[in-house]
Formats: C-alpha cells, sequence, structure tokens
C-alpha cells in the first residue's frame, strides 16, 4: 500500500488560496534545503549515460536536456544521450534493448516490477528513502526505483463553460450524478467524456475505480492472487457497467479509442469535450495553451455514494539503474543530483504540477485547485502495477476496458479480466 500523503500542499500559487492551505505551503517552502550531492563533487566521472525517457508532449527530450545540463557542466567528460522509445512503450523498448544487449544506462519511468532484477539496487542513503514513494515497490526489501516526485491521478478536469451551457451548477460527486451530467453535456452539444485510445483509456478508467477498489482494502490484489475475491462483482465491475451505459448513450463517443493521447488533449483544450480524466501533470498543458475559450475546472473523481475519493497516487519522473550499465558509479551520481538537488527537484516538479513535502514553486490557479482536493483526500492508493500486481496488468486492463468499445459487455469485461488474472498469477 502506497503511504498516506501528508495533509500539507507541497506548492505556492500566484493566486489567493484558502488560509490553512496558505499556511501550509509556506511552510513548506520554508523548510526546502539544497542536498549535496556525490554528484556536486566532481572527481574522475566520465563517460557517456544514455537516458532511455518516457517522452510526453511536456518531458520532451529538450526538457530532459535541459534537466541534466547543470549536471553535465559540472563534470568534464561527462556526457547524456536522451533516447526516445524506439516501440510502443519505454518498457517494450527496454524490454527489446535488453534481449539484443543494447540497454541503456538509466531508464527515466515507471517500470513493471518484473524488470527489477535487471536494476541496481539504490544504497541505503538518507537521499534514496527520502524520495516520494521510494518504500512502495521494494523487491526484496530493496529500492530499486526513485522518484522526484509524487502525482495524483483521480481527478476530473472540466470545462466551466460546458457546465454553464448543460445547465451543471456544481462538478458531481457522486456515480449517478456524474453519469446524469454526461447526458447534459451530450444534449448541449458537447463530447461528453473525453478519451482515446493507445494507453489513455485502461488508465482514465483505473483512476476512477481504484479508489473504490482498494480504498477501503488495500491488500485487494493480494487478496485476489488468493482467489479470495473476484473482479466480477467488485467495484471494477460497477464502473465497467457504467462505462459501458456511457458507450451505448453516446456520452462517449465510439470512435474515441481511434484517437491518440495527444488528440485528447488537444479536443478538450479546444472546448469540444465537457469532462477530462486526466492525473495532475495535465496542469502543464493546460497552462501553456494560450487563448483558452473557456475557464478550465478540476474535481476528484466519482465515488458511488458521493464521498471524497482517496486519489490514486504513484511516482513521477522516477529513474532506474540497469545492473549492465558501465557508468555504475555515474549514473548513481547522475540519478542523485535529478532526485535530491532543489534546483533540479524543483523544475521537475513544475514541469507537471507534481508535489514532494519540503519543495514548493510559484503555481497557478488551477495548481492550488489540485492542491485543495490533495489537502482533503483521505489517502492514496496504488495504481495498476506494484506490489502483488501480476506483470502486464495495466496492459489488459486498457485492452480490456477498450473491448467494450466493440460490443463485449461489462460482465465480459469482467470475467475477462478474472481469466487473465487466473492465468497470469504469481508472474
Amino acid at each position: 500500500m502506497r503511504p498516506t500523503r501528508s495533509s500539507s500542499a507541497t506548492r505556492t500559487a500566484k493566486v489567493s488560496v484558502a488560509a490553512g492551505l496558505a499556511a501550509s505551503l509556506f511552510a513548506l517552502a520554508g523548510c526546502s534545503s539544497s542536498s549535496s550531492t556525490t554528484a556536486s563533487s566532481g572527481g574522475a566521472l566520465k563517460g557517456n549515460v544514455r537516458i532511455l525517457a518516457n517522452i510526453t508532449p511536456v518531458l520532451t527530450k529538450a526538457y530532459y536536456q535541459g534537466l541534466v545540463a547543470p549536471f553535465v557542466k559540472s563534470h568534464p567528460g561527462v556526457t547524456v544521450t536522451i533516447e526516445s522509445p524506439s516501440g510502443t512503450d519505454v518498457q517494450s523498448t527496454l524490454q527489446q534493448e535488453l534481449v539484443s544487449g543494447s540497454a541503456p544506462d538509466i531508464v527515466a519511468s515507471n517500470l513493471d516490477l518484473v524488470v527489477a532484477p535487471q536494476m541496481t539496487d539504490f544504497p541505503d542513503a538518507s537521499w534514496v528513502t527520502s524520495t516520494p514513494l521510494s518504500d512502495s515497490n521494494k523487491v526484496d526489501g530493496k529500492i530499486w526505483q526513485v522518484a522526484t516526485g509524487e502525482q495524483n491521478q483521480s481527478l476530473v478536469y472540466y470545462n466551466e463553460t460546458a457546465f454553464q451551457k448543460a445547465g451543471i451548477s456544481t462538478p458531481p460527486k457522486s456515480l449517478a450524478d456524474f453519469t446524469a451530467d454526461l447526458g447534459k453535456l451530450q444534449a448541449a452539444g458537447y463530447v461528453g467524456l473525453q478519451t482515446a485510445g493507445e494507453w489513455v483509456t485502461g488508465a482514465q478508467f483505473s483512476m476512477m475505480a481504484n479508489p473504490a477498489l482498494l480504498g477501503g482494502d488495500p491488500n485487494w490484489y493480494t487478496e485476489r492472487n488468493a482467489k479470495k475475491v473476484a473482479f466480477a462483482g467488485s467495484a471494477y465491475d460497477t464502473y465497467l457497467k457504467a462505462y459501458a451505459g456511457w458507450i451505448a448513450s453516446g456520452a462517449v463517443p465510439k470512435n474515441s479509442v481511434g484517437e491518440k493521447y495527444q488528440d485528447s488533449i488537444d479536443n478538450f483544450l479546444a472546448g469540444k469535450s465537457g469532462m477530462y480524466i486526466m492525473g495532475n501533470w495535465l496542469n502543464a498543458s493546460v497552462d501553456s495553451a494560450k487563448n483558452l475559450p473557456f475557464k478550465v475546472g478540476v474535481f476528484p473523481t466519482p465515488t458511488v455514494d458521493g464521498s471524497v475519493p482517496k486519489q490514486m497516487s504513484g511516482q513521477a519522473q522516477p529513474y532506474s539503474i540497469l545492473k549492465s550499465s558501465k557508468h555504475q558509479a555515474l549514473d548513481l551520481a547522475l540519478v542523485q543530483y535529478l532526485v535530491s538537488d532543489k534546483a533540479a527537484v524543483t523544475t521537475s516538479l513544475k514541469s507537471e504540477g507534481n508535489f514532494r513535502a519540503g519543495y514548493s514553486y510559484p503555481g497557478t490557479a488551477l495548481d492550488a485547485a489540485v492542491g485543495s482536493i490533495v489537502n482533503s483526500t483521505p489517502g492514496s492508493v496504488n495504481g495498476t502495477a506494484g506490489p502483488g500486481v501480476n506483470a502486464g496488468f495495466g496492459n489488459e486492463l486498457n485492452t480490456v476496458v477498450q473491448s467494450l468499445y466493440t460490443g463485449q459487455s461489462a460482465d465480459q469485461a469482467a470475467a475477462k479480466l478474472d481469466a487473465w488474472w487466473d492465468a497470469n498469477a504469481g508472474q
């Protein structure tokens, strides 16, 4: 189980915020301090480090190059090469490169536990253990992945103008109200819920359903391995039925899975859709958009009973070092710099609107709104990877949710998840 978040937000905003939130923000700002890292000492570290990175509309090659530039400048003889995935994603690319013997030195992406044996264990040092959620995916008690921040993902961004035209006065809290509001948005001429194909479909589903699945039972995945519970009849079943109904009603267009991730962002920011489920990294895209035709609001994903949900939370911009790398000391120094140098961490957090206790930075009204949600959440839950989760579950969930678009029923989808889990138990 991922640890419960502190009740304090971790960034400041350029706009006025509630007194309690503002006090916690500035208190955290006062706690920040630069870390003394191995990277700053220079020494005989030399060589070229290859980083296989998760490239996104925000986390571009240029972003990573800028992030490592101060380290490179202070270490003559060191170069860093940023590499994009050649496969469908970082995970598949890494597997291909491991087989071919051309693996990178460092991976900058969340990875499935299945590749942990290929990674170098991080030392039991304070700069490692103080990184966000550092103990959330240990293998045999060892930390093999460290991150610069933490992301909150059970969020619904919405078009405030669309809500007004549809006659929606307040954001929905319950699943029933959410469904009703999708219909109102559709009647007002909007796409009710913006989604896409690629990885987006399954990710949005887990952002909604995991707080319900794991919120009251953080050991659910372990219990599923012991066959004490099943997806059929679970919270997943409830949300699958709701999702199938949204497709059937047209609130979610049947051709949505043909769109790419960037298309979904562009469509939402163009004012074509009413709601968009996504993690807090969407803030960066909203903040960089020019002349938006509407104001973007945000609220927590809906729960069945309308209660405040826990947030599906995960490590932000994590790093792992390959055992096969011939630059272990250099790799470690670079990763230490990336996750503990004050300027590097602040740049990382600000890039996607992420969080970390002890750090703050100027933000926007939308940042403050997400911070308020984080303050009020009763805790956090895992995503579709981590201890007790069979490798590849996230990809299977994505496939199953997309099958709803081609006519598979919610009951069939839940049964398919159970069959897959049983066939892949222990992996």
